[in-house]
């Protein structure tokens, strides 16, 4: 895997903005940094077409795998910040602003915001100091109909059925239950803590979540890590993901679904966040009688409304210049991601939108279920000390995995450095 792979571009002059060259020759040029890259990464630039257009400004953006890592780098160095980042970690967020690293919204932003979301379900705005842009949903399982229907498989409507569910594609067909893989990079691990999260909201229940991100609730509390010995019998034991331990410690998070897609499916289910579709071989369809199709992580008990694990990408800006606050304006409105969100794999929480005309195919599905679900969650690991749930979590999750290191280990680990954070 590449460790790093910038992707820089300009509308206007797409050459010319790679890395290496300098602003100073290129006045009123806006340097934007962020986790998108390959078709996320063209799709964020085709967004900003239309702004580049209006105002002459040109948008570079530069894309990184090891997002965290080299976000931390540049704004270290000074000279190297970027003019605005795109985070999918709010404890990220947090330190940049205990760092005073980072400019409070300007007014016209957020009159931007006002206008297009529901402030009181907005977690990332941080005292107006990060506009939310693009919205995940991480309890998403992905299957093909055709193998489900080969083997006549059915949709679980509860999490003790998704068990049986495996039990019964383990034991009675060739094929592995999940497609799985944990390698991003410096990011290693965060696929396992997705899934993870996604058990203890539904087995430990949405107050014990809210514990266990806020810290008092301790990893090995046991609620907590029996989430993540469900974890490991459910795609972890052998036979389980698609190419053993080897494939879910070595393949790229990108490449995990390639078994789902081959003519001889080596999987039958991927639980991959919305995101997901844009790895997803080109011209792949997505519905009940297409390619693939998708149902929701199930709730514990049939009739519950599934709950959502949900991330998402908070815009912050390192300088306020005018261009710079045009384009956080810009970034709040519908506008903004309308390019991206036509062509497939973007969702947010913008509210006034037509959801037909504004996204395209399984997106408008997943917009419903943002707008409609009663019991949602951001990402735990995101909001956790950024140097733990965007660090060691990843690393511990890992070596667990790779059996390095014992459950308990693990766990006592995590709480070990958590209780450093609150020390006075």
């Amino acid at each position: 895997m590449r460790p790093w792979l910038p992707i820089c571009a300009s509308m206007a002059i797409v050459a010319a903005g790679c890395a290496g060259s300098s602003n100073d020759n290129q006045p009123r040029t806006i340097d934007v940094f962020g986790p998108y890259i390959g078709v996320e990464a063209d799709a964020f630039i085709a967004s900003m077409a239309e702004f580049e257009l209006d105002t002459g400004i040109r948008v570079n953006y530069t894309g990184s795998t090891n997002f965290v890592d080299d976000l931390a780098k540049r704004v270290q160095s000074v000279v190297d910040e970027p003019d605005i980042a795109l985070v999918p970690q709010p404890a990220v967020i947090d330190e940049l602003i205990a760092a005073d690293a980072i400019k409070v919204l300007s007014d016209s932003t957020l009159d931007s915001i006002r206008e297009n979301f529901d402030l009181e379900d907005i977690d990332i705005t941080h005292d107006a100091h990060a506009l939310p842009y693009r919205s995940t949903i991480k309890s998403v399982v992905w299957y093909r109909p055709e193998v489900f229907a080969e083997h006549q498989l059915t949709i679980p409507e509860t999490f003790d059925q998704l068990v049986e569910l495996v039990e019964e594609i383990d034991t009675a067909t060739d094929l592995a239950p999940w497609c799985f893989s944990t390698f991003s990079g410096s990011a290693t691990g965060w696929p396992a803590t997705d899934w993870v999260e996604d058990i203890v909201l539904r087995r430990a229940g949405v107050d014990a979540y809210d514990e266990w991100v806020t810290g008092e609730r301790p990893f090995t509390d046991p609620e907590i890590k029996k989430a993540f010995q469900e974890f490991e019998e459910l795609v972890l034991l052998r036979g389980r993901s698609a190419g053993g331990l080897r494939s879910i410690l070595n393949v790229e998070v990108a490449r995990t679904s390639d078994p789902l897609f081959s003519d001889s499916a080596g999987c039958v289910m991927y639980k991959q966040a919305t995101f997901a579709e844009s790895w997803f071989p080109v011209g792949t369809t997505i519905g009940p009688d297409d390619d693939v199709n998708f149902f929701i992580l199930p709730a514990t008990e049939a009739g519950q409304v599934d709950p959502l694990v949900i991330g998402g990408e908070g815009a912050v800006q390192f300088d306020d210049r005018d261009d710079v606050n045009k384009l956080m304006t810009y970034l709040a409105t519908p506008e903004g991601a309308s390019k991206w969100a036509g062509g497939g794999g973007f969702v947010s929480a913008r509210e006034n939108l037509d959801h037909d005309s504004y996204y395209r195919g399984a997106s408008r599905r997943f917009a419903d279920l943002l707008v409609d679900s009663p019991t949602s969650r951001f990402d735990a690991s995101d909001v956790m000390p950024a140097h733990v749930g965007s660090g060691l979590l990843w690393t511990q999750i890992t070596a667990w995995i790779a059996g390095t290191i014992t459950l308990d280990e693990f766990l006592t680990s995590i709480d070990e450095a958590l209780e450093l954070e609150i020390e006075p």
